[in-house]
């Protein structure tokens, strides 16, 4: 075939093009203009994205940090102090707690907030303030002088660890404006700390943010000339600065120091896989029990106890008073605590929990649950007042995931061993300084440690049950951690059950075997 070229073909008197003409093809070569290519800048220097090398976190978890958690979800406890103007108090006992009020004025934030009434910002708060909330209690963990250390926070990172990347009905753009609004609203929350803690004044008068939200930059793609578009959004970087209260309460030299606290739990990256939307009890729940884990080591909690984290005197009340309203809660309740289960939490029932009620769920451990939760909470309930005050008053076991438990634990007994190295130490000093005088080894008040078996040898059951009681630990508190049954303890410890290695290994861990 061949192939004339350079006919010129004149098109208009200034531009003439080439022409390639192929025989049997009456077509022109199309002349195409060059596409311009939408650059992107340089992004600001950001902060890792959480659960990268591993699948829990440290967090703070100070009272600051805990009563913040309750004034974003619990909306029908603020009160109004002057018009317009609203305050949430969140008690500790004597001489302990925490005020919030709503800073909607400051210089940084941008007129959408400055312009919101203090009604309208609090109606923005919830799980999903609440969430952020603990995104940046994690970070805030990470840092030596968190006081002093601001750091930045990329949009693209925050939609996956919020899980708003399963969201098909949203474009991009519009979950990066929703996560910027988010981090707004969560910056106008401010606090003022009234605490002691044995002869420490941790008091911080002045109200300050608990999170000051320095500035949100927003990155957009150029937009092509000739097309009738907008620049989009595509990404935006979120700088934050942790409040005064980090000095007090997540000072870690500061409590080496012994003029401030450093207080610290773990979150599991599994906890966001809650939805914040149709779980919103079961989110508010899960960060209660994260974040009070230091306040319930053995993971024992009075039903009423757990209501009260997640509603408020009035709402309890309602459903008290109403039998259709009691029995719907119930079986809402169980759902709950599956909610938890799924996301790895450990749920036991105590003896005081009524018989009759327990899902079926409680007995099928890490299986699915086949029977219908709608038929598991007896219809008896809702026609006796004292039965639902029986079940308020039964106690529910709910401990973190094994991983999460295993670690706490070994942090626990290392602090227990350095307590009694330093004080033994101590008291050799003194007796060899003057030897005539006896010091008494006082009793310290914390985790007791089992004595460690030599790893090469092969637990057994009785291992297991020594160890189990030196700690103090129940065996349906082994189940919960190790994620099996009590009948499981029960036959691992009476030696009818062989234990596999990687059963064998969790339990080395969490009896510090």
């Amino acid at each position: 075939m061949s192939v004339r070229k350079n006919t010129r073909v004149a098109t208009s008197p200034e531009v003439v093009y080439d022409e390639v003409v192929i025989p049997g093809l009456d077509l022109r070569q199309v002349v195409c203009a060059n596409q311009p290519i939408r650059k992107s800048k340089v992004l600001a220097q950001t902060e890792p994205p959480l659960f990268t090398n591993k699948p829990y976190e440290m967090m703070a978890t100070g009272a600051p940090v805990i009563s913040a958690t309750q004034a974003y979800i619990k909306q029908p406890e603020w009160h109004e102090y002057s018009s317009d103007k609203l305050y949430f108090q969140k008690r500790f006992g004597k001489g302990r707690y925490i005020e919030f009020v709503i800073l909607n004025k400051q210089e940084q934030q941008p007129e959408s907030i400055t312009a919101r009434a203090e009604q309208e910002i609090l109606e923005r708060y919830g799980v999903m303030a609440a969430r952020l909330h603990a995104v940046f209690a994690t970070y805030a963990s990470r840092q030596q002088r968190p006081w002093d250390e601001p750091f930045s926070l990329l949009g693209s990172d925050l939609i996956k660890i919020l899980r708003l990347n399963s969201r098909k009905d949203i474009t991009k753009p519009e979950k990066l404006k929703r996560i910027s609004d988010l981090a707004w609203i969560v910056g106008t929350l401010g606090v003022a700390v009234h605490w002691r803690e044995g002869h420490l004044d941790l008091h911080i008068k002045r109200t300050s943010p608990v999170w000051t939200i320095l500035y949100i930059e927003e990155y957009y793609q150029p937009k092509i000339p000739g097309l009738d578009e907008d620049n989009e959004l595509y990404e935006v970087v979120i700088r934050v600065q942790p409040g005064a209260w980090t000095e007090k309460f997540l000072n870690r030299t500061g409590k080496q120091a012994g003029v401030a606290l450093h207080q610290f739990g773990f979150i599991h990256e599994k906890f966001f896989d809650l939805n914040p939307y149709s779980q919103k009890q079961a989110v508010a729940l899960a960060l209660y029990i994260l974040q009070n884990r230091r306040a319930h080591s053995n993971g024992k909690y009075r039903i009423l106890t757990l209501l009260e984290a997640i509603l408020s005197p009035k709402e309890i009340e309602s459903i008290r008073g109403d039998r259709r309203k009691r029995s719907r809660f119930i079986k809402q309740f169980h759902k709950l605590l599956l909610a938890l289960v799924d996301a790895e939490f450990q749920v036991a029932f105590g003896s005081s929990y009524p018989p009759e009620i327990p899902p079926a769920w409680v007995v099928l451990p890490n299986e699915a649950l086949e029977e219908d939760l709608e038929e598991i909470a007896l219809l008896d309930c809702r026609a006796a007042p004292n039965g639902f005050e029986a079940w308020l008053n039964s106690v529910v076991s709910i401990t973190l995931a094994p991983t999460i438990e295993a670690r706490i634990i070994g942090l626990e007994n290392k602090k227990t061993k350095k307590a009694k190295a330093y004080s033994k130490s101590r008291s050799q000093k003194l007796s060899q300084s003057n030897p005539k005088v006896t010091i008494s080894q006082p009793e310290i008040p914390s985790q007791p440690v089992a004595a460690p078996f030599p790893p090469q040898v092969e637990i057994t059951g009785s291992m297991v049950q020594q160890a189990r009681q030196a700690l103090g630990f129940t065996q349906a508190r082994v189940a919960s951690l190790v994620g099996k049954s009590v009948s499981w303890v029960k036959l691992i410890e009476s030696g009818r059950r062989k234990i596999q290695t990687q059963d064998g290994e969790a339990l080395r861990k969490i009896l510090n075997l």
